[in-house]
């Protein structure tokens, strides 16, 4: 438990040394987009080819793909409810900040030092679903049937949210590596070797970034959202955390990580796609932090709970 809370207490503290930096005047309060483009464009690519190192497809858990879609989707259609009448901003803060669960970079560690490895394999699998709306299909979506803050819209067609989901990188990585490993490709040892040591520094730079974006500074607007925001995701991550612990029909294992997903907190790329849509990404990236600190509370209290 110990190892896995001071990797959690790392993550906050690489937050709160971007944010340090930023205010010190280090970094420029622009300096997040060039470190931005690194995640998206390398360093999360990267991270996402080495997952797959050893991925092997388990179909008897296809059920939790279609769990991480189920999970994005229903947050989406929670937002677009919440946000009915308002801004573009609003909604697209709304969508990246509900939608979307880190599994990879945060939940991951804590399934691998507490659950066994079958619970870390329907993991990975509830992560297949997830990703592929976190790494392109929900900025796709959100650019074309809500548009830019700036009142700017996509025009609704498949051959635009193809084109969108085209240039997200980590969407086209993902959904690349998922075909070549049904198709039962692995690249050479080498290969992975590479990514490896890239794909290592995606947490520290994703961390740095949302440091770098953070923002204390809030009218009393913006905390309204942040706190209806904070009680609806996590009212909704709880209901479904208790279903699936106590409810759903599959082993207690699976239902112990599906739970755990459910709980994570919101996908490090979401402040990315806000900043790209135009909207507040420093709201974003307080949010963002919040509920990694909050994850962190909930996955202690988790194991306490199932192992005592």
């Amino acid at each position: 438990m110990l190892v896995v809370l001071s990797k959690a207490l790392a993550f906050v503290l690489i937050i709160l040394i971007g944010y340090i930096c930023k205010r010190r005047g280090f970094f420029s309060p622009t300096d997040y987009q060039v470190v931005s483009k690194i995640v998206l464009n390398i360093t999360l690519p990267c991270a996402v080819i080495n997952s797959f190192a050893h991925f092997e497809m388990d179909f008897s858990l296809i059920a939790a793909v279609f769990l991480g879609l189920f999970g994005n989707l229903m947050m989406l259609f929670v937002s677009l409810m919440l946000t009915r009448g308002d801004t573009p901003a609003t909604k697209i803060f709304y969508i990246f900040s509900l939608a979307g669960y880190n599994v990879g970079c945060f939940t991951l560690p804590f399934a691998q030092a507490f659950l066994t490895p079958f619970a870390v394999v329907g993991l990975c699998m509830f992560d297949v679903g997830n990703s592929i709306m976190c790494t392109g299909m929900t900025y796709a979506l959100t650019a074309s049937c809500i548009g830019y803050a700036d009142g700017r819209k996509d025009k609704f067609s498949m051959k635009n949210i193809t084109d969108k989901l085209l240039h997200s990188v980590p969407f086209v990585v993902y959904i690349s590596m998922l075909v070549l490993s049904l198709a039962g490709f692995h690249f050479p040892k080498s290969v992975y070797t590479f990514t490896e040591i890239v794909g290592t520094g995606n947490p520290f730079l994703s961390m740095l970034m949302i440091g770098m974006m953070f923002e204390i500074k809030l009218d009393k607007k913006a905390m309204g959202y942040v706190k209806e925001l904070f009680s609806v995701r996590y009212a909704i991550s709880l209901l479904c955390a208790a279903a699936f612990i106590y409810l759903a029909p599959f082993k207690q294992e699976i239902n112990y990580v599906i739970a755990l997903a459910f709980m994570a907190p919101c996908t490090i790329i979401g402040p990315i796609f806000v900043e790209k849509l135009g909207a507040n990404v420093q709201l974003a990236s307080l949010f963002n932090s919040l509920t990694i600190i909050t994850s962190v509370v909930l996955f202690t209290a988790f194991f306490i709970i199932i192992n005592g």
